[in-house]
């Protein structure tokens, strides 16, 4: 989600009007690859999503934005799109960057994952959901039913990998990031630890009893805690 200083919005997708943090804010919702219902295309790596990102910040906000918030896969985005330094980024908000990084397993573990993330999708083995503090509800709410196997696999590589890109990253002060997951998300909690090291400049925010990406279905607190970090 892009969040810029222009405009006006109000955001209905959580099934009511809700004003979305001041009158002077503009928002854009960005769909991922191989996650549109509405689009055939595969999810190939978070640096093909930024750079769609950085084109259209640089098309139609002047190559500038206030803030990107992110969930789930989509930090890998967020993150490649600040630290590629094409566009200026002012504040990031990362929700559930969980560090699922494997070594060497990366890559096969991928393949099993497409296979995996399938059957899950038809409502088997959702019992290891829990591992990922991930409920079946919050699952509807980040894939649909036509995501491909090639996508799944492509994500979870990357998603298995981003530690990997952000231990080779220099320290970047330039902009704040916020790193928010809940109590059942100790892969979340790990990664934030690891994504302090390379963006200093932010806080974490902890939300007791929350599942993965469990604070978009509380709009009302979710832009409560968004207005708290911008007014920091």
């Amino acid at each position: 989600m892009l969040i810029h200083g222009l405009g006006t919005t109000w955001d209905k997708s959580f099934g009511k009007e809700i004003p979305l943090l001041t009158p002077h804010y503009f928002v854009v919702a960005v769909g991922l690859d191989g996650h549109n219902p509405e689009e055939e295309s595969n999810y190939i790596d978070g640096e093909k999503e930024a750079e769609q990102v950085e084109k259209y910040i640089q098309n139609h906000l002047d190559g500038k934005i206030d803030v990107i918030y992110a969930s789930s896969l989509g930090c890998i985005t967020a993150l490649l799109t600040a630290y590629r330094r094409k566009v200026t980024v002012r504040n990031i908000i990362l929700d559930g960057t969980a560090d699922m990084s494997l070594g060497i397993f990366n890559k096969p573990a991928s393949i099993v994952a497409g296979w995996f993330g399938e059957k899950i999708l038809t409502d088997k083995m959702n019992g290891f959901l829990k591992l990922g503090g991930i409920t079946p509800k919050m699952l509807q709410t980040f894939l649909y039913p036509g995501i491909s196997r090639t996508t799944l696999k492509n994500a979870f590589y990357d998603a298995a990998s981003m530690f990997n890109q952000l231990n080779k990253m220099e320290p970047y002060n330039a902009i704040r990031v916020a790193c928010w997951y809940g109590s059942k998300e100790k892969l979340a909690a790990r990664g934030a630890k690891k994504i302090r090291k390379t963006f200093p400049n932010g806080k974490d925010t902890l939300f007791e009893g929350f599942g993965h990406g469990e604070i978009l279905l509380r709009p009302e607190q979710f832009f409560k805690e968004m207005q708290r970090f911008l007014d920091e």
